[in-house]
Parts: C-alpha cells; sequence; structure tokens
C-alpha cells in the first residue's frame, strides 16, 4: 500500500493557538518515545552512531532530564531513535527539543519507514518544547522503522533530544484533488532537500497533489531566478539548478510517490523570455517569426508587455510546445500536464512579427477568411479566430497526452488554469477570460478537452465584493463543468488562515471535486496588506482544520475502459501530393458532428458515444480546392483515443459515384444517370458525369459500360 503520509493524524490540541504552534508535551497513552537517554526508555533504544555527542540540560524545554548536541559543519555526528512498535499502521512521527537562537535552522531528520526514507529540515530555532510533527508514515511492527539525525545542517547547534512514535487510526474522507502549485521562482524543488521538506509539509497538510511549475520562461540565466527547463530537457535550456546529477522533476516524482502523493507538471505555455535572443534557446532564437506583438508593433521583434510570446496561431509554435509536453509524458512519471497562460495576455496582441511569415496567426486567418489587411484588434471575427488558436492547442493535447502510452502513471490527468476576473457574468461571453484573453475555458470542459480545469479564484474574503466574486466563479465553474472535473484555485496568499478555510470549504460545499492553493510559499496575509507572506505553520493548520482524514484522488471515469460511455478520435489531413498539412479542412463523424483541422493538420473529435468493444463511426474530410471528398470507417471505444489519418487530393476512382472508393451497386444508378447516346461529350472537368468517362473520350457511351463491367464489385 502506498504511504499516505500526513494525509491524517489524531491531534491532542485543543485551541488554534496550540495547533498553529505544534502539539504540547503531551504523551498519547498509544504513542511510543524514545529519548536520547535510554534509562527512560522501556520501548525503544537509542544509539549514536558516529561522532561526538555533548549532553546538556541547561535549556529550557527538553523532554525529561537531558538532550545531546553537536556542531554543525564538523566530522559528521549522527545518531538514531528506534522504537519498538507493537502493531503495524499509520504513526504521527513527532520530536522534541529545547529550541534557541543559536540552533540549526535546517537540523535534518531522517524516517525511515515502510516505503523509504523521508527527510525533513526542522528549524530548531523555533517551536521548541513541544512535540513538533514530522509527518505521519507507515510502518510494521517491531523495531524495522527509526528515525536518525545528523550535524550536516547549514549552521548552529544540532540537537538531539527525544521522537514520538503516535498511533493513528486511519479515516478515509471522500475523493478529493488537495493540491498547491510551487512556483519557479521561490523556494520549493531547487534541491534534493527543498523537495524534502516540501513534501513533509504537503503530508502534516493534508494535501495529495504537487503542481510545480516545471517550465516558466523557455530561456536560462546564470542565476535561479524562474528560467529553463526544471527537468532534464533535449528541447528547451536546463535551469540552472539541474545537473547531470540532479534533476528535480525526477527526484520530486520519486519521492512523492513514496509518499502516496501525485505530480503534475506546470507549464507555461506561450512565454518565452524576457529579453532577446533568448538565451540559451537556440531553436526560438534561430525562429523569431514564431513570436506575436501587440497591433502597434506589428511587424517588429519586441515584447509582449515585458515578455516575448510565442504565437498561438502559428502550427510551428504549437509544434515546439507540444514536443515539450511529449517529452515530460515520454520521459517522466508524472501524473499530469497543467498547462497555465493558455491564453492571450494583451485583447490587442497577435499579430506576426514577420509578415512575409505565411503560417502566422494573421496569415492563416486571412487565408481561411479570404481576407487582407489587418483587422483591428477588436474585430470579432479575427477575435473569434484567436480563440480558436487557443482552442486549437487545449484540443490537441486532448489526444497527444494519452497517445503516449509508456508511461506507467496513465491515465495522465489534462488540466489547465482559467481566468476568473471580477465576479462571473450571467453568460460566460460576458467573462474577461473570454472576451479579453480569448480563454474560453468554459467550452474546454463542455467538449471534454480537459480533465479538470484549475480556476485562478484569486479573492480577498476580507472584502465585500471578492467575497460575492470568489463564490460566484465557484458556482459558475461547477456548473460548467459537466461530466469533468473543477479543481478550484484558492489564494492563501490574499487571505487569512482561518478565511482560506471558510473558503476552501464552501469549494467542496459547491461540489467541486477538489482545490488548489496558491502557492506553496504564500501561505497568508498575515498583516492584511494583500501581499503574502510564507508562514510554514499552514501546513499543520490546514491538516488540522480541514483536511483531517486521507482523500483519494477523484477518478477520471471517461477515462476508464470499463466506465466510460464515450471515446476520442484524432488524427491528421495532409494533401495527397505534397504531404503538407491541410489547414481549415472539414472533419465529420457521422451523428456526432464536424470539426476544423489546426495549421498543422491536426483534428480531434471528443465525446462520441461508445461502448467498450467499439463502434463504428463514418468519418468524412473535406478540404476548400479539393475535388474529393474522403470517406473512411473507424472504431472508437469507450475510454480510449483512435486515430484516423486521411489524404486529400487522392485521384478520383474512375465509376466510383459515392466516394467510397469501390465500385459496386450503390455507382449503379448514377452511371445509367450518365450513360449517353453516341456524340454528347462532357467537356467540363468538373462534370459530374466525368466520372463514368472510363477511356477518356469525354463521353459514358456502351465502351465505358464494358469497363465498368470489369472494375464492378459485386455486393
Amino acid at each position: 500500500m502506498p504511504m499516505l503520509f500526513g494525509l491524517l493524524r489524531r491531534r491532542f490540541c485543543f485551541s488554534v493557538v496550540v495547533v498553529l504552534l505544534g502539539c504540547a508535551a503531551v504523551a498519547s497513552a498509544q504513542a511510543v518515545i524514545v529519548d536520547n537517554n535510554n534509562s527512560f526508555n522501556t520501548e525503544g533504544v537509542f544509539s549514536v552512531l558516529s561522532g561526538s555527542w555533548s549532553t546538556g540540560s541547561s535549556a529550557a524545554g527538553h523532554w525529561e532530564s537531558d538532550y545531546r548536541y553537536a556542531s554543525a559543519g564538523g566530522t559528521v555526528t549522527s545518531a538514531e531513535w528506534r522504537p519498538d512498535l507493537p502493531q503495524e499502521g499509520s504513526y504521527t512521527v513527532s520530536v522534541y527539543y529545547p529550541a534557541g537562537s543559536n540552533r540549526a535552522p535546517d537540523a535534518p531528520f531522517t524516517v525511515y519507514h515502510d516505503s523509504g526514507s523521508t527527510t525533513v529540515y526542522v528549524d530548531q530555532r523555533v517551536n521548541g518544547g513541544m512535540w513538533y510533527s514530522l509527518g505521519t508514515y507507515d510502518f510494521a511492527p517491531g523495531t524495522g522503522g527509526y528515525v536518525t539525525i545528523s550535524d550536516t545542517a547549514s549552521s548552529g547547534t544540532v540537537i538531539a533530544d527525544a521522537v514520538q512514535f503516535d498511533y493513528v487510526n486511519v479515516v478515509y474522507d471522500p475523493p478529493a484533488f488537495r493540491g498547491f502549485w510551487i512556483d519557479a521562482f521561490g523556494t520549493g524543488f531547487k534541491s534534493a532537500s527543498q523537495i524534502d521538506t516540501m513534501i513533509s509539509r504537503a503530508l502534516a497538510g493534508g494535501y495529495n497533489a504537487l503542481v510545480p511549475e516545471v517550465l516558466a520562461f523557455k530561456d536560462t540565466s546564470a542565476s535561479d531566478n524562474g528560467h529553463g527547463a526544471y527537468w532534464k530537457s533535449s528541447i528547451i535550456p536546463w535551469a540552472p539548478v539541474v545537473t547531470t546529477s540532479f534533476d528535480p522533476l525526477a527526484y520530486m516524482c520519486q519521492k512523492a510517490h513514496q509518499n502516496g502523493l501525485q505530480v503534475h507538471a506546470w507549464l507555461v505555455t506561450y512565454r518565452v523570455s524576457s529579453s532577446w535572443p533568448p538565451s540559451g534557446n537556440g531553436t526560438l532564437a534561430s525562429h523569431p517569426e514564431w513570436l506575436t506583438v501587440r497591433d502597434s508593433d506589428i511587424g517588429t521583434i519586441t515584447d509582449v508587455g515585458g515578455h516575448y510570446i510565442l504565437d498561438p496561431g502559428s502550427p510551428e509554435a504549437q509544434d515546439y510546445i507540444i514536443s515539450s509536453i511529449q517529452e515530460l509524458v515520454t520521459n517522466y512519471e508524472i501524473d499530469g500536464i497543467n498547462l497555465d497562460y493558455i491564453r492571450y495576455t494583451y485583447s490587442d496582441a497577435g499579430y506576426p512579427t514577420d509578415l512575409n511569415y505565411e503560417n502566422s496567426s494573421l496569415a492563416r486567418f486571412n487565408r481561411i477568411y479570404g481576407r487582407t489587411g489587418v483587422p483591428d484588434y477588436d474585430d470579432n471575427q479575427w477575435s473569434d479566430f484567436r480563440r480558436r488558436t487557443i482552442n486549437e492547442l487545449v484540443r490537441r493535447c486532448r489526444a497527444e497526452i494519452p497517445a503516449i502510452t509508456g508511461n506507467p502513471r496513465q491515465p495522465l490527468a489534462f488540466t489547465a488554469d482559467l481566468i476568473c476576473t471580477g465576479g462571473a457574468p450571467v453568460t460566460f461571453s460576458s467573462s474577461g477570460a473570454y472576451s479579453s484573453y480569448f480563454q474560453n475555458w468554459k467550452g474546454w470542459l463542455e467538449n471534454g478537452w480537459l480533465d479538470a480545469g484549475m480556476t485562478m479564484n484569486y479573492k480577498d474574503d476580507r472584502e465585500p465584493s471578492h467575497y460575492t466574486w470568489y463564490r460566484s466563479w465557484i458556482d459558475a465553474a461547477v456548473s460548467y463543468s459537466g461530466d469533468r472535473h473543477v479543481y478550484c484555485g484558492q489564494a492563501n496568499y490574499l487571505n487569512s488562515m482561518a478565511n482560506s478555510i471558510i473558503q476552501l470549504q464552501y469549494v467542496y460545499n459547491a461540489g467541486a471535486e477538489g482545490s488548489m492553493n496558491y502557492c506553496y510559499t504564500s501561505t497568508v496575509d498575515a498583516d492584511d496588506d494583500g501581499y503574502g507572506e510564507t508562514d510554514w505553520s499552514w501546513y499543520p493548520y490546514v491538516g488540522a482544520n480541514l483536511f483531517t482524514g486521507i482523500a483519494p484522488i477523484p477518478e477520471m471515469p471517461w477515462r476508464d475502459p470499463t466506465l466510460a460511455t464515450e471515446g476520442t478520435l484524432w488524427g491528421r489531413i495532409t494533401d495527397y501530393d505534397t504531404g503538407n498539412p491541410v489547414d481549415d479542412a472539414t472533419v465529420e463523424v457521422d451523428g456526432v458532428g464536424s470539426v476544423k483541422t489546426d495549421g498543422n493538420g491536426y483534428y480531434v473529435v471528443t465525446l462520441i458515444p461508445a461502448t467498450q468493444v467499439g463502434t463504428e463511426y463514418e468519418v468524412t474530410a473535406d478540404g476548400d480546392g479539393y475535388a474529393d471528398e474522403i470517406t473512411e470507417s473507424v472504431t472508437v471505444s469507450a475510454g480510449s483515443l483512435a486515430r484516423l489519418d486521411l489524404e486529400l487530393g487522392i485521384p478520383g476512382v474512375p465509376f466510383d459515384f459515392n466516394g467510397d472508393r469501390i465500385v459496386g451497386l450503390d455507382d449503379v444508378p448514377w452511371f445509367v444517370y450518365c450513360l449517353s447516346g453516341p456524340g454528347y461529350e462532357y467537356t467540363s472537368p468538373g462534370h459530374f458525369c466525368v466520372t463514368g468517362d472510363g477511356n477518356g473520350d469525354q463521353k459514358v457511351d456502351m465502351t465505358d459500360f464494358a469497363l465498368f463491367q470489369q472494375v464492378y464489385q459485386s455486393e
């Protein structure tokens, strides 16, 4: 059974103040305590493993008669607390020590449990004189589990006093996604120790999902300021902390999964860099035409609001983004992909840097709609097209992610971060997300392109208008979600801890399947100034006041062939002669509906009614400038992904009037209709009856009838 650390604990604290600081020095009747002085131990042993530990008793706040201490930075000194546990189960592991200003800020305690080991770094300058939780872990009975400490802290004095193993009875809460975003600009996943600490805090808070920002910018920098890929990418330059010996994402996945936590990779979609050319990214530096600018900067290479941005409608830019997602899904055992900034950042953006680039959003727009020139930024048709370009990437991800079958964590969840400015309007088309940022996330949920939407609903409950707006968006998102999930984002950085709990509780009362906090480090607005501060006590606080039991991640029944009632069909439409993709072709699934291809020729049709054994559908592709429609049959299975690639412009089959590429009974009436007397010619090459002209003499006569009989296939 995977470890479910920290998702449940029994507490012996009776006030909010005590919960914030940690539980007071009261031992449970079911607790096993191992002190540094073995004369007090009846169910365990303390051992010095290496080095020399001094014994002290003068500092206030220690357990029993004394404690051990060692200075950081010398010869490695380590010690161990090994309990004799009476039964198998989950135990909350807590440490006791006297705090002081000269103590280590990061004393490393390592818990060895059923699923491996977890290192928790404790700031021993604070929270002394109480049982301070390291999280909840599963242990076998006996002496197989234990805790160690060493003096390998960054500075100060490391204290080794007492460790408590407190048995807990496991209680399960209803399924819920309990996650938080971890931005790339602060602490969180820049080292193994940061990741270990983050996981321990997540467990203490009862969370079950981590959403790290593994890509904020597609360039790199000398300092670790959030630029570069936080994985070993072959496409995007590495962030400075990524080395041949340390891969943050790989390490996080390993440790999180050992502890029963999911990892969803968070990527900022279109943002490239803050300067040009992008440092370390030769691919994008050589393709400035893939960028987009605001209308006033058309034809120049410049930033959009301080950042260089990829053109959402460029098929080459779309392919570049997809390639990074494919790399993550292929090489890392992540549990999901989370796209951020999947929108335009300014309503007057979307214009090309290079007016001669034939695949810019503008060039595609003019080609598809038969227009010329440059549309105003508030042109309705132009706005619709820009919404379409964002839709194209979301829709394609819906197919590309599950198409990679080698990841053992499949089915991976596909989520996106959703704009929720102001309050929810009566109609979604009136929202800022739809009208200003061209993000039709209501449609993404309704079309089944997302597995879940993560609303960015950042409101301060102390403001009356925010109080109302926050709840209106949760109600709206739940109503839009249909059969998909909504994980409502909440801003603990804008609220007190108590108000964050109130906001989160509303999420679940409204029927959402989960919640997200923004963000890991900015946990509370402690001084009511609207700016978040870091207060790590948020994690035990939310674990004590809301996330008190173990909550499994909600299932995705639409991805389970045994439960689903729908399937997905995707593919690519290309030109028969050139092999090039066909933009804006129409693909129709009989009885379901039709979609348009994107600039790379891809189409995706979701919500196709299907059975587990498969349902047969006729699929037709048609494109402007192509004389032939291509009709094929395909089997779509419930909960699965089917692919059908088609070509347009294939030379016609003589006598095949209905386009099924078979000369059969269905073609006989049309051939008879076109059969003419001697001398009647069809001079127009586009005439319908030319299909019956087998010998190319521009008439359909008895000579053609003889040829028809030779190729006719009886039913």
